[in-house]
This record gives structure tokens, C-alpha cells and sequence, in this order.
């Protein structure tokens, strides 16, 4: 996305709001495509001179080319980033959600909602809760005309192979409350914030490792689950993904359930 397509959409500040990624010509590296980038007005980077583009080159071209020896693939990378920091192997996308049912009940009937009373019980990742959260493939459920229909068909489990990463496009969608995930066993490394790279006016990355994150309804995060250590996280290995608020970890009524998933490692 370049400043004039920006300032076209209404979107000044934003630079990254979904970047060019993994769009580069074959035989060219992220890093010569950053600067060819450079040398174009249309759409050159100079933070000294335009407010709204801040992202300067990285210092160095420091990462592997060629194919990625885990997948035997191209490279894939969460941003146009130059320097391989934001590399990964898998791409799971993450959309936090809360649920009230009474809200909804009301809604049915002749009297208005109070959004002021709605409070949310049934937790969500992806539109299930745990541990539909880790089946795969659509959830089917039997309807009034007897027939069944399928539903919410992307499941939040994360499967991660040995030694590699998973990037993870965590948004929320709650109107009510924050929302927080925690990573059991696999630090999280924060990459960019609502669509746009953590990186400063001089290049320099400013990522950071986190175990949990914290989201309010419409912001997004950008997060690498780093699994590339096989002696901390062998194959077979399985971890979690949860809120540490205790109340959200049920599906209403029913307890055991809520804003959790999994990671294994294959």
C-alpha cells in the first residue's frame, strides 16, 4: 500500500494496512525488492521527509534464501519486512469473539435489546469454543427441519511442524470487554499492531516477546509462536492457547470450555 493509495482510502497513518506480501518477482530477494521500492517516487520511504511513511530500510539483508528447509518452500514472511525477521512456516488466523445469549434471546422477541445489561457468557475463537475449538473441519448441527447443516468451518487449532513458526493474525471482534490470550510454553513474538510492522523511524525492529496479549474490540495483532528450539518443544508435544480470565473458560453454563485452543507440534 503505497501514500497516495493511502491518502486515496482515507487512511493517513496507516501505512500498513495490508502489505504487499510474498509479492516480489522470482529470483529476487525481499530485501532487493525493499530497495528497488526505495528507488521509486511513487513509492520510496523517507522518514525525514514523509510523515506518513516511517518505515525506513532495515540496517542489514541478514536472512536465509532460497527455499525454507522445513516446508521446502518459499520463504513466507508476515510483512514485507527486508530483513526476514518476520519469516514463517504456517498462518493461522485468530478472530476473538464474545457471545451474550440472554442479549440475543430479548432480540427475538418484541421488546428492544439493552445494550446497557449485555453482558457476554459463550467465549470464542473463530466462532467455537473449546474443544469444538480443535476439531477440524466444519461443525455440523442438526436443524428444525431435521436436516443437518454446517457451520463455523474454520477451526482454531495450530499446528506447528518441528522447528518452525507460526504466525498468527489475532483480531477481536467484542463489544463489551478486552480480551486476553496467554501462551502456555511458547512465547509470543509480537510483530505488528493493527496491521501495522513494530518497527521505529530508523529501521529498528521493535519487537517484543510477550506470554500473553491484551485486545478491546477492533484492534488486531500480528504474533509469531517461535517453535524452532526442538529440544524445548520436541515433536509431539502439545500446548495451549487461553484466557487467564478464569471466567471466560466456560461455555456458559457449562464449564471446561470457552477461549482456549491448542498448539501441537508435528
Amino acid at each position: 500500500i503505497t501514500p497516495p493509495e493511502h491518502l486515496q482510502m482515507g487512511m493517513v497513518g496507516q501505512l500498513y494496512v495490508r502489505p504487499r506480501q510474498n509479492r516480489v518477482p522470482s529470483g529476487t530477494t525481499v530485501y532487493s525488492a525493499l530497495q528497488a521500492q526505495q528507488s521509486d517516487l511513487r513509492t520510496a520511504c523517507n522518514p525525514s521527509a514523509d510523515i506518513l511513511c516511517t518505515t525506513n530500510l532495515p540496517p542489514s539483508n541478514s536472512f536465509a534464501q532460497g527455499n525454507d528447509p522445513i516446508t521446502n518452500q518459499p520463504y513466507k514472511f508476515a510483512y514485507n519486512d527486508g530483513d526476514g525477521s518476520t519469516a514463517y512456516e504456517v498462518e493461522y488466523p485468530l478472530q476473538i469473539h464474545g457471545f451474550d445469549p440472554n442479549f440475543h434471546f430479548v432480540g427475538m422477541t418484541f421488546n428492544p435489546e439493552a445494550f446497557v445489561d449485555m453482558k457476554d457468557k459463550y467465549f470464542l475463537l473463530n466462532g467455537r469454543s473449546y474443544p469444538d475449538t480443535v476439531q477440524p473441519g466444519p461443525l455440523a448441527t442438526q436443524s428444525s427441519d431435521g436436516l443437518m447443516h454446517y457451520s463455523q468451518p474454520l477451526p482454531s487449532i495450530i499446528n506447528i511442524p518441528a522447528g518452525g513458526k507460526a504466525l498468527l493474525r489475532i483480531s477481536d471482534l467484542d463489544v463489551t470487554e478486552y480480551q486476553t490470550l496467554a501462551s502456555l510454553g511458547i512465547p509470543m513474538k509480537v510483530i505488528g499492531i493493527n496491521a501495522k510492522l513494530l518497527r521505529d523511524q530508523e529501521g529498528n525492529n521493535m519487537y517484543y516477546n510477550t506470554n500473553s496479549i491484551t485486545l478491546g474490540g477492533g484492534e488486531s495483532l500480528d504474533v509469531i509462536l517461535d517453535a524452532s528450539n526442538t529440544n524445548l518443544y520436541p515433536k509431539g508435544s502439545v500446548f495451549y492457547l487461553y484466557t487467564p480470565n478464569l471466567d471466560h473458560l466456560s461455555n456458559d453454563a457449562e464449564n471446561f470450555g470457552g477461549l482456549m485452543t491448542e498448539v501441537h507440534i508435528n
